[in-house]
């Protein structure tokens, strides 16, 4: 079973992303005529749970939900015809042999576990084991904080996360040895991208929104214009693809953003809620940018199993 480790800033919402990503198994793997099923592992079921009501109820997800969740294991299956949860293609039909599994482990505070980590600290290199063999790697980027002036006051707060994931990676690069041919995939996730800066992005001379997931190259294009100012040495050690025993795969990229209403009195900020297709209510959100990255993780998934 893959290893999909999530890390992200301070408030870059890791939480309110498992929930939603959640979510969006919950409405699109259910019926009968979806494209995909899944269960998820009884021993994550009252952690992501508790999360998912939160969210399906307005609220986001509270310090206690938060603390509680620290990794969370999905199960997988796909119709045979395009394997792809977007696709519109039917078939009766599943695709052979057991679910693709993947489990999904949170780094709480990135920089504090890696300062420990270069400390020598023996609790950091056990709460972090995991973390190093991991197979994929999901960087948050809290779109609210991204930085395209020359000189942007929020850039200290990125370059701090920028100099923890790369040290992340380095020290993942020197957790596998020399002959060891594994690949790492990352995936670079910008979070709360309803709320990223417009006129920051209309003076960078980049659109509102970015591409629409299908097309690959100018997304790339896009993400890659906001990552190379923002976290370049995340960037560089990426691009470098092939260090010793690891080996970089092509990154993909994904924007997620949940709507909201603004505290009240008495009141903390809550998510705004859309009618869902199937009637009931859902959080208004992203949800083929989820789509699309469970899509991506299947993938890991199946490669790893072959």
């Amino acid at each position: 079973m893959p290893n999909i480790v999530i890390v992200g800033d301070r408030d870059s919402g890791k939480t309110t992303f498992l929930a939603l990503l959640y979510a969006a198994q919950v409405k699109s793997g259910s019926d009968r005529a979806d494209d995909f099923r899944f269960h998820i592992a009884y021993e994550s079921l009252d952690e992501i749970s508790g999360v998912f009501q939160q969210v399906m109820s307005g609220n986001f997800p509270d310090a206690a939900a938060k603390e509680g969740i620290r990794g969370i294991t999905f199960h997988l299956g796909y119709r045979r015809s395009g394997f792809g949860i977007l696709s519109r293609l039917r078939s009766r039909g599943w695709t052979p042999g057991a679910p693709a599994s993947v489990r999904l482990i949170v780094v709480r505070n990135l920089a504090d576990e890696m300062d420990r980590f270069r400390k020598g600290s023996s609790f950091a290199n056990a709460a972090l084991r995991d973390v190093f063999e991991s197979d994929a790697i999901a960087i948050l980027v809290d779109g609210r904080k991204l930085a395209l002036a020359d000189e942007g006051p929020q850039l200290g707060s990125m370059g701090k996360y920028d100099d923890a994931v790369d040290a992340l990676l380095t020290a993942m690069q020197g957790s596998r040895g020399r002959g060891d041919r594994s690949s790492l995939h990352p995936i670079f996730v910008f979070t709360k991208f309803d709320s990223v800066d417009s006129e920051a992005l209309h003076a960078a001379k980049m659109e509102d929104a970015p591409p629409e997931v299908r097309k690959t190259g100018l997304r790339t294009a896009y993400a890659e214009a906001l990552l190379d100012r923002n976290l370049p040495k995340t960037m560089a050690k990426v691009r470098a693809r092939d260090s010793g025993g690891l080996k970089f795969t092509a990154p993909s990229y994904f924007f997620s953003w949940v709507r909201t209403e603004a505290a009240a009195p008495g009141r903390r900020e809550r998510i705004r809620l859309r009618r869902s297709g199937g009637g009931g209510w859902e959080p208004d959100y992203s949800k083929d940018e989820y789509l699309a990255l469970l899509e991506r993780l299947s993938k890991i998934a199946r490669d790893a199993g072959e």
